[in-house]
């Protein structure tokens, strides 16, 4: 059934604010059911006397609720006396009419129950349901402007590590908060990215390239061309994100800081598919100068080599770099449900 029936039917019954049209209801029902009964009464076979009446009480029940239905039902009762219960014409209660009345009173009075239970019922799940709805928009809204101002703390912060540099002599200190003021405003970017409630689930392909060319800008590298291909249908969830984003981020810095350090030109690729069962994989490669033979970026003395590889961990994955044709080849192999990356 189409939800906007399920919707309407959930609402029942209606005009409860003008019982007056609910009441008009009724009397165009049983006229109606009165008028069906006297054309058809030459087919039918003795007695029926309610036949007609039955559903013309049901439906304004289901309409507009008992009050109307049980007017219906004095109506329906009246009609079906005077009309078609000897002796005719008289509502007089003669032997037989109680038992007559007392049967459609039963079977009334069941419907119309029936029908009000249920729809009693209708009412307390829409507005469990609409209360649940609410509640959700409330903490979304909360969940949102929480992660608005992380990022813009988190932005402070970086600021701030970058105004600490300007104090410090020592050459491998200003490059260690450098490093730092880079990686906590990404992690600030990637975060707000993320949980924007104008753009939802953000696809792969926009999202990493709002990584890769906020890597690539941060670092001043100039001429540096950025491709990404994703496979269709594949989005990141907060919780996968941000930690393969932080990976991607690390690898590009790192063919930024030591691929491309010569000649300050050159292209990355990423290329995000799925791989056997729930494996993800994650393509980054460049054109620069590529690592050597046997390269482990496990133990490598990079600080960013080892967070990618960590993370890479905490996905239930693997993070590896090796070279390539032309430069350098980084390869992420992520658990897709483990990671809850998901198709979109």
């Amino acid at each position: 059934m189409p939800s906007r029936w399920l919707e309407w039917i959930e609402r029942l019954p209606v005009a409860t604010h003008r019982p007056l049209l609910g009441y008009a209801f009724a009397l165009l029902s049983c006229a109606v059911a009165l008028l069906i009964r006297l054309v058809s009464g030459p087919f039918l076979p003795l007695g029926y006397p309610f036949v007609a009446f039955f559903p013309a009480v049901v439906l304004t029940a289901f309409l507009f609720g008992p009050r109307p239905g049980i007017f219906a039902a004095i109506l329906s009762w009246l009609a079906a006396r005077y009309f078609f219960i000897e002796p005719l014409h008289s509502f007089d209660f003669a032997t037989g009419v109680p038992a007559a009345f007392l049967f459609f009173a039963l079977v009334i009075l069941v419907d119309i129950g029936i029908i009000h239970l249920m729809q009693r019922a209708n009412r307390i799940v829409r507005q469990q349901r609409e209360t649940s709805v609410r509640r959700h928009e409330v903490r979304e809204a909360m969940f949102h402007e929480l992660q608005h101002r992380v990022s813009n703390k988190l932005q402070i912060v970086a600021s701030l590590l970058k105004l600490q540099k300007r104090t410090v002599a020592d050459p491998d200190a200003q490059k260690a908060l450098d490093a730092a003021a880079l990686r906590v405003g990404m992690i600030g970017r990637i975060s707000r990215a993320l949980h924007d409630p104008d753009r939802g689930g953000l696809g792969v392909t926009a999202f990493l390239e709002q990584v890769g060319h906020d890597i690539i800008e941060a670092s001043g590298v100039a001429n540096v061309q950025l491709f990404v291909e994703t496979e269709a249908d594949i989005e990141f969830t907060s919780d996968a994100g941000v930690p393969i984003a932080l990976i991607i981020a690390e690898t590009i810095s790192n063919a930024l800081e030591h691929g491309f350090q010569s000649r300050g030109n050159g292209s990355i690729h990423i290329s995000v598919q799925r791989g056997e069962g729930r494996m993800l994989r994650i393509i980054v490669s460049d054109d620069g100068q590529g690592v050597p033979e046997g390269f482990d970026a496990a133990t490598s003395s990079s600080l960013g080599l080892k967070i990618a590889t960590t993370l890479a961990r905490q996905l239930n994955g693997s993070y590896a770099l090796y070279p390539g044709e032309r430069g350098t080849v980084a390869r992420l192999d992520v658990d897709a449900l483990a990671s809850e990356l998901l198709p979109g």
